[in-house]
């Protein structure tokens, strides 16, 4: 089986406002983001035999993966099961706080999953089936990369991990950051690293390696 390497989309004007959306246009990457992601992509040079980049239609993450593909020579596919999860009632407002100005997860998303979802918020198991479906179509000793968004990625690593939400919820990965599983072991070789660094690269070519 194959390595899967995703990287979370380029910091974003969606962001810079403190916005929740899921709307495929609007809210570009910043010019820092854009700056931020070429960076990324030459890490991206330090791999081989990757086939391809599958990439959330999202704008912030398609114009992540247009400026992955012109570095690295890599071809772009767009999948709609990685786009970003849909915010309900929330989108395009700013993270809910209470009145203290507190803007931890707690006071807004666990409420609404434990409260059944009352603002529209996509359910997990909703998201985690689109992520599985899509996973499964993948063949299995082919390497690629995955653009897409924050809960996306929780969703990939919970199932390789055979986790739930709240099992992923501490996990975070920054903006044009790397998460890379081994789908053969189910390992997960890196979560939110700035680098591919030369402990990850070797574990990465050490997996690839006993796949043929």
């Amino acid at each position: 089986m194959g390595i899967i390497i995703i990287i979370r989309h380029g910091f974003s004007e969606s962001n810079k406002k403190g916005y929740l959306t899921h709307d495929i246009d609007g809210y570009p990457l910043t010019v820092e983001g854009e700056k931020y992601l070429i960076k990324s992509a030459e890490e991206l040079k330090k791999l081989d035999n990757i086939k391809e980049i599958i990439s959330s239609p999202i704008l912030r993450a398609s114009q992540t993966a247009e400026i992955i593909s012109k570095i690295t020579g890599l071809k772009v596919k767009k999948d709609a099961r990685l786009t970003e999860r849909n915010m309900g009632n929330y989108n395009n407002k700013k993270i809910p706080s209470d009145n203290r100005g507190d803007q931890t997860d707690y006071n807004w998303h666990v409420k609404e999953i434990l409260n059944g979802y009352p603002n529209g918020l996509e359910r997990w198991q909703e998201l985690e089936a689109r992520v599985t479906e899509l996973l499964n179509e993948i063949p299995e000793d082919e390497n690629i990369v995955i653009v897409s968004h924050g809960d996306i990625i929780k969703a990939i690593i919970a199932h390789f991990l055979d986790l739930d939400e709240f099992g992923v919820w501490g996990i975070r990965a920054n903006h044009g950051h790397f998460t890379v599983i081994d789908r053969k072991s189910k390992k997960v070789l890196a979560i939110g690293a700035p680098i591919i660094s030369d402990t990850i690269l070797n574990k990465i070519k050490n997996a690839i390696a006993d796949t043929k």
